[in-house]
């Protein structure tokens, strides 16, 4: 995929799949937080399709986290540095979103388990504090995957505040498309379908400010001298297409106009195209940021 050497398809994958798995998490998180304060004034058809959504959200997003910390494993090239984090740990960077994303999966597990066993111990109040919990945590584990690299004083095109603004919008967008994306296939669609509205409404507003985040950070790369070498690598033919076509056109302006056309046009959407497409974006976006800087 895109010539991308293995190592650093690792480093990629463990932040995209990070963000975006936190990013659907804090979306699904909080959608329910809303949705169960008018849990009566809903049919139970519409409670129990939402509730098959929260399970198979949950499951995913778990799977993805798990995967995420696979590539991490890899990265850092030994089971025994893994060990270290936990059992000596120092606060770094990296041992902080370790930590996060442990913490993450162990409240997803406990919230995939209790709507898929309607666990009664882990209901009401419980998991309400759960779901608040998990919004905090995903918000964390968001700003990390930018922390993760802008903390990096060696590479002077990550070593930018911007770059922790886009790669939370960036999560954010890949999390509503999860979300929506996993809402297409659920039971009573239709019902779910009109209820995910406001995701939608969300999700072009999240894209614009991606889009003005993504400006801003390519502003202090051209101004900042200490980037030029990786300026111009992202400038170069064959990584500048990907930016165009993939970065910009896939991952925000597509699905922006899509997401405009569908709210304006349709009662809800038929084909989650904008979703795919929006995914594959925000995985261009990091093919794009690790290669350049570290060129």
């Amino acid at each position: 995929m895109f010539g991308i050497p293995l190592f650093d398809l690792m480093v990629i994958l463990y932040l995209f799949l990070g963000g975006a798995s936190a990013g659907a998490l804090c979306i699904m998180s909080a959608w329910s937080i809303v949705f169960h304060r008018r849990e009566k004034q809903h049919s139970e058809r519409l409670n129990s399709a939402f509730k098959s959504l929260m399970a198979r959200c949950y499951v995913i997003c778990a799977l993805l986290l798990v995967f995420s910390i696979l590539c991490l494993i890899w990265d850092l090239g030994s089971p025994e540095r893994v060990l270290l984090l936990f059992l000596r740990p120092h606060f770094t960077v990296l041992t902080f979103g370790a930590y996060a994303l442990l913490l993450e999966l162990l409240i997803v597990f406990l919230l995939a388990a209790a709507n898929l066993f309607s666990l009664s111990f882990i209901g009401g109040r419980v998991r309400k504090l759960l779901e608040y919990l998990c919004c905090v945590v995903s918000f964390a584990i968001m700003l990390y995957t930018g922390v993760f690299l802008a903390t990096n004083a060696a590479v002077p095109f990550w070593n930018t505040w911007a770059l922790l603004v886009l790669f939370l919008f960036s999560s954010l967008s890949a999390g509503v498309s999860i979300v929506l994306l996993i809402d297409y296939f659920i039971k009573d669609q239709t019902l779910l379908l009109r209820a995910a509205r406001p995701l939608q409404k969300l999700h072009v507003v999240v894209l614009l400010l991606e889009l003005l985040s993504l400006a801003a950070f390519l502003t202090v790369v051209f101004l900042d001298p200490a980037s030029q070498k990786s300026l111009a690598l992202l400038l170069s033919p064959s990584m500048l297409s990907v930016v165009v076509v993939g970065v910009v056109g896939m991952g925000i302006l597509a699905p922006f106009f899509l997401e405009s056309y569908n709210l304006r046009v349709k009662p809800f959407r038929t084909i989650p195209v904008s979703d795919a497409i929006c995914l594959l974006g925000g995985f261009c976006l990091r093919y794009v940021i690790i290669q350049c800087g570290i060129h």
